[in-house]
């Protein structure tokens, strides 16, 4: 498994020792690892291989062999696991100073790096683990697509809020945080948004690839209706899919009478024949 550093954690990492904060540095560095390797363990709990991570500001993420997006059980207890973990340790090391245990400067930082690291990551936004838990539980009501647009903007809104925040601390002066880094994750952000948004249906088409097979496998799986009329584009009606679910499409013609029912291969068949942009209605004319 290949450990990856993006390059807004190694400047996290020099604005902390240029601060002269090098325990801080290598205190953050070794949680992100901790984390991360929780979110490892869980995915392995499900079968699931980690071929590489990628660590960040905010903590890291696991490119893992088996999609699991949009799966609401595994998304959701994936993504929970890493801030999970800070939780614990923040509570363990918070009896211990209450009881007299441990005590100092360094017991506080470990005890303060692991609350900001478990409430930074729960915020519900993509890229961060709350996005994804927000998404794991809302993407079978909503669509996976529908969901993940949603929280990408979330995302890329907080991100603009960050870097204005940076160079707002920067004009006033005011470096109780430093206003770089605030601007560094904001860029990240930023990016990071995106960057799950122009993902999002490549990596849910292969979920529904799979649904196929897992339905034969298991002979039944849980299954939903969607009504749509016949200008609707089979972009906004795969927007609409579930991981969990196997939808069924009824074509509503005139009179609200239903013209034909499409499963979902087939309308996945009819996106790869005639695009996105298709209207519905055509598939039934061909």
């Amino acid at each position: 498994m290949k450990v990856k550093v993006h390059p807004t954690f190694i400047i996290l990492l020099i604005l902390c020792m240029l601060a002269g904060q090098v325990v801080r540095a290598l205190l953050v560095f070794s949680l992100v690892i901790v984390h991360e390797a929780c979110h490892i363990l869980a995915a392995r709990g499900y079968g699931i291989r980690c071929r590489s991570i990628e660590l960040y500001p905010y903590g890291g993420t696991a490119v893992l062999d088996d999609s699991f997006e949009g799966k609401k059980k595994e998304e959701t207890i994936i993504a929970f696991a890493g801030p999970a973990v800070n939780v614990v340790l923040f509570f363990f090391i918070q009896i211990l100073r209450e009881n007299g245990i441990l005590s100092g400067a360094w017991a506080l930082e470990f005890a303060k790096t692991n609350f900001w690291l478990a409430a930074f990551n729960l915020l519900p936004v993509l890229p961060l683990d709350g996005g994804r838990i927000v998404r794991g539980l809302l993407a079978g009501s909503f669509g996976f697509v529908s969901t993940t647009r949603f929280l990408a903007a979330a995302g890329k809104c907080l991100g603009g809020a960050f870097v204005f925040a940076g160079f707002l601390m920067q004009g006033m002066g005011f470096y109780i945080y430093e206003p770089v880094l605030f601007i560094v994750l904001g860029i990240f952000f930023w990016i990071g948004s995106g960057k799950e948004l122009d993902n999002a249906r490549i990596v849910f088409l292969k979920q529904l690839c799979r649904k196929k097979e897992r339905l034969l496998a298991q002979g039944l799986m849980p299954g939903r209706s969607l009504a749509v009329s016949r200008d609707t584009a089979l972009k906004q009606i795969i927007d609409k899919f579930s991981a969990d679910h196997f939808s069924l499409v009824s074509v509503m013609g005139k009179d609200d009478k239903i013209e034909r029912m499409l499963s979902e291969t087939e309308v996945i068949q009819g996106m790869m024949d005639f695009g996105l942009n298709c209207m519905v209605g055509k598939l039934k004319e061909e």
